[in-house]
């Protein structure tokens, strides 16, 4: 017999999906309206044509719905509804005016404040089973937190279905982890998340005919990170902050690789670029849905290791065989990696040696032409006027 809360966050998945998948086609139609259309005007766009970015509306409205309807009010509900509607709005004004980076952090700051607010913050993390209590540097940290996953989903955002699929498996991730410590209400958050994740991406995976937009990318990450704090960073693992890290390694990894990259170069942190992980793996030569599936499985892997390493069950060997999975997954990447740019390599050479083919063949071609015109051009030849004729249908056809 089914547990009746197992039913309860299954039919609040359905809710989600089903709320979600109905209400992207009518804010799609209000994207056309408003204004919340990417237009591909440079190279770093992956798409040729005006799509419409407002999706993230459609995600918002049933996660609220839905949570209002399935989850209890909690004061982590409540951070969520109030920081998630302040960045939506100021993510809808982004995804149509495009504003300005420092305005997006102050009111992301803001965001993360509301949820201090609500009593729901980083106090602590557990160090080899000794719990370091961080004092007055938890509000700060938590705000960090907060601030670098909103911008971790936003920057990953750059191929179609790419942010909200990498969202909904960070979603079973962390709901696995929470139903292994009891967590009921993070995982229905969570749940539910993943509902509305699942709803959009019909409509998100690539041909695209929607965009998640900023709007979207900053409630997946404000979402994800409340949900962390209460369902995460507060289990007794053996070292905790490396849950968070595992579950969301890859939107963590690209945004600071991100940040160091142009502060090294001599740019602003907020600066657009072409060297994300989704546009190498295109400069390696795979699709836009290759990489995405690519993405999804490493992430996929990553959370693997997190839930191996929060196990209850075989509490003596999970580090080790969370060790061995880790592992194995950057061998694989590496090696992946490295036939990849052989491959794009080759492929280069190929191309270039064609195209020196094609260009000779079309110079002997044109030496041949030239001849012809050339001894027919000579008033003095025999027969000139009509070799003179051939050589103008030649040049003709």
């Amino acid at each position: 017999m089914l547990e009746p809360t197992i039913v309860y966050g299954v039919a609040a998945v359905f809710c989600a999906f089903l709320l979600t998948y109905l209400l992207t086609p009518a804010v799609r139609a209000l994207s056309f309206k408003i204004g919340a259309i990417d237009v591909p005007h440079d190279d770093r766009r992956m798409h040729d044509r005006p799509i419409p970015q407002a999706g993230g509306l459609a995600v918002f409205i049933s996660f609220i719905i839905t949570t209002f309807v399935f989850s209890p009010l909690t004061s982590e509900m409540i951070a969520i509804w109030t920081g998630g509607a302040i960045l939506i709005v100021v993510g809808v004004l982004d995804d149509i005016y495009d504003l300005n980076a420092w305005i997006k952090l102050v009111v992301q700051i803001a965001a993360a404040v509301t949820v201090i607010l609500q009593g729901v913050i980083i106090d602590g993390i557990y160090l080899f089973d000794r719990y370091i209590d961080f004092g007055i540097f938890a509000y700060p940290l938590t705000v960090l937190w907060i601030v670098v996953l909103v911008n971790a989903f936003n920057l990953i955002d750059g191929l179609d279905g790419l942010s909200s699929g990498m969202c909904a498996i960070s979603c079973i991730t962390l709901i696995c982890v929470a139903l292994m410590y009891g967590n009921w209400t993070q995982a229905l958050i969570a749940a539910v998340l993943f509902g509305t994740c699942c709803g959009f991406l019909p409509y998100n995976f690539h041909p695209a005919r929607i965009f998640i937009g900023d709007t979207g990318a900053y409630f997946l990450g404000f979402v994800l990170a409340v949900i962390s704090i209460e369902g995460v960073f507060k289990i007794s693992a053996v070292i905790s902050f490396l849950l968070p890290v595992m579950i969301f390694a890859l939107p963590l990894l690209d945004v600071v690789l991100s940040f160091f990259r142009r502060i090294i170069s001599g740019k602003a942190p907020f600066s657009s670029d072409k060297k994300h992980l989704h546009h190498r793996l295109i400069a390696l030569g795979l699709s836009q849905r290759h990489a995405v599936l690519v993405m999804y499985a490493v992430s996929g892997l990553f959370g693997l290791i997190a839930i191996i390493y929060t196990d209850r069950v075989i509490v003596g060997e999970r580090i080790i065989k969370a060790i061995v999975l880790f592992a194995a997954v950057a061998v694989i990447c590496i090696i992946d990696y490295i036939l990849l740019q052989r491959h794009e390599g080759v492929a280069s050479q190929l191309n270039e040696q064609l195209t020196r083919g094609a260009d000779k063949d079309a110079g002997g071609v044109a030496g041949s032409g030239e001849g012809e015109n050339g001894t027919s051009s000579d008033p003095n030849t025999e027969g000139g006027g009509p070799d003179q004729d051939g050589g103008s249908e030649c040049s003709n056809s």
